[in-house]
């Protein structure tokens, strides 16, 4: 047992893989396993994700006394028939568990021949509070939540690609009052009388909005539109709404429906939306009366200039600011880095290629000086690449990994010898292109702090690179794919399973 405790996770693994591939009739039972491995309990969580227990039959038998007592749970068609007879067999002690099954992850279950007890049993979970579930979202489904699950915080349907949810299963969900973020599929569409489609309707969205402890749902933008409008209107004694973020980035929602928003949810931090031409400037008074608001995503019809949307009035409470453009000037950067003195995170996604670099040489101070994290995406000048890491002296990240930057070597020379990025810990360039090695060798021997690299380089220069990096950098991570970047993390990650605590 004493020898069990120093094994690691890698070695814990590769024996459950062994056991679980050895002939059906010389596998252990899955209960005398699960006792053999308990003097390594601190290493079996991770150890079962690993060996994704959630398709092994066996591999789930082993370890379901932990996942229930951890009360998180991934479930698939692989091991549904497991599961349910777990909880068959120890209803008593389910039950009287607490933390029983508060987390659930639900993949493709109406594939299994036993997805006809899924639903009563998920309707035993009663101190359930996060749902992720892709497939089967139906009024059935919310029903059984409504009814059973009153701790239920999270549901995230968004992977659900079905339209079978209306306004009657939004109405049993919203039973649930201690729900704080719902996210449904771009593919739960509102109800279509022509086709006498199901689905739900801004009425329906309202609902939700409306209960008492709600940040966030997320849903089709004309829906939430329609649910503003609508609840805007029949608003008696002034009552406002409780909802933190409102991505409302549409064609489909207009300005009318921002200047909403101060009005009917003035505690909103996070905000999403489209500036047309002509509304600049309204849109920008909205976003000023909204004093809570920490996280703007904007995205700007071409022409449009960022000093017209009046960001001086909001620029000084942003945290996080992602704008979507056709064009951008020094002068408009230099607009920005004075505007926001608080900004952390600067996500710049920019249609065409157009930066006018004039003006570098009269910056008497380094731009964005508080910010820390830099992500380009889409078509980026090479000269706005250089003007911003060279005058970012802050940076500790930088995401280029979705951006298009041509001549990029040239440009990744200039910032070297400026002697920018010094503070640089992860550092993700174009997969668009690859890298020298050579040039890749220089930039990592320049960058004293870097702890992750996402770069492309020939094939058959990348086992000279990893040796270089096993040499001389020991320290730091290589790969050729971006794990993570600002604008897919935190509020606007679709990963809600893993951040779930």
């Amino acid at each position: 047992m004493h020898t069990l405790k120093k094994l690691s996770e890698d070695a814990l693994c590769h024996w459950l893989s062994w056991l679980r591939d050895r002939p059906q009739d010389k596998i252990p039972d899955a209960g005398r396993v699960w006792k053999f491995l308990q003097p390594a309990a601190a290493l079996l969580m991770n150890v079962a994700t690993r060996c994704s227990y959630d398709s092994q039959p066996y591999v789930t038998q082993i370890f379901l006394p932990m996942l229930v007592s951890k009360g998180r749970l991934h479930i698939t068609p692989h091991n549904l028939k497991e599961v349910l007879l777990y909880f068959m067999e120890n209803k008593p002690e389910c039950e009287n568990n607490e933390s029983s099954m508060k987390q659930v992850k639900v993949e493709d279950v109406e594939c299994s021949e036993h997805y006809l007890s899924f639903l009563p049993f998920l309707g035993n979970l009663k101190n359930l509070s996060v749902l992720v579930i892709g497939s089967v979202v139906n009024d059935d489904l919310l029903s059984v939540l409504g009814i059973n699950c009153p701790l239920l915080q999270i549901i995230d349907s968004r992977d659900d690609t079905g339209n079978m949810v209306s306004d009657v299963g939004i109405a049993y969900l919203s039973q649930c009052r201690k729900l704080k973020h719902v996210y449904f599929s771009a593919f739960a569409d509102g109800y279509d009388a022509i086709s006498e489609q199901l689905g739900f309707s801004g009425r329906g969205v309202a609902l939700l909005l409306l209960l008492p402890e709600i940040k966030n749902v997320i849903c089709s933008e004309y829906l939430l539109r329609d649910a503003l409008h609508f609840l805007y209107q029949a608003r008696y004694q002034r009552q406002t709404l409780r909802v933190r973020c409102m991505l409302l980035d549409h064609l489909e929602v207009s300005y009318s429906t921002i200047q909403i928003l101060p009005i009917l949810c003035p505690e909103l931090e996070v905000v999403a939306l489209r500036v047309d031409s002509g509304k600049e400037r309204g849109i920008g008074n909205s976003l000023s009366s909204l004093v809570n608001l920490r996280i703007l995503i904007m995205t700007m019809e071409s022409g449009i200039k960022l000093r017209d949307t009046l960001v001086t009035g909001y620029g000084h409470q942003l945290s996080f600011l992602y704008i979507t453009t056709y064009i951008l000037d020094s002068e408009n950067i230099i607009l920005l880095s004075h505007s926001c003195p608080q900004l952390k995170t600067l996500v710049l996604r920019m249609y065409s290629f157009g930066f006018d670099g004039v003006a570098i040489s009269d910056l008497k101070k380094p731009l964005f000086p508080s910010v820390e994290k830099l992500e380009l995406r889409q078509n980026i000048s090479v000269r706005l690449f250089k003007y911003l890491s060279t005058q970012m002296m802050n940076i500790q990240e930088v995401h280029c990994g979705w951006a298009t930057i041509h001549n990029i070597e040239d440009a990744l020379k200039v910032v070297m010898k400026a002697g920018a990025w010094q503070q640089v810990e992860y550092l993700a360039l174009p997969m668009t292109c690859e890298i020298s090695f050579d040039l890749t060798v220089e930039l990592v021997s320049s960058l004293p702090n870097l702890k992750h690299l996402v770069v492309m380089v020939q094939r058959s220069n990348e086992g000279a690179l990893q040796q270089y990096i096993r040499q001389s950098a020991p320290g730091l991570r290589w790969c050729y794919y971006p794990e993570v970047s600002p604008s897919t993390s935190g509020c606007l990650s679709h990963d809600v399973w893993t951040t779930a605590t």
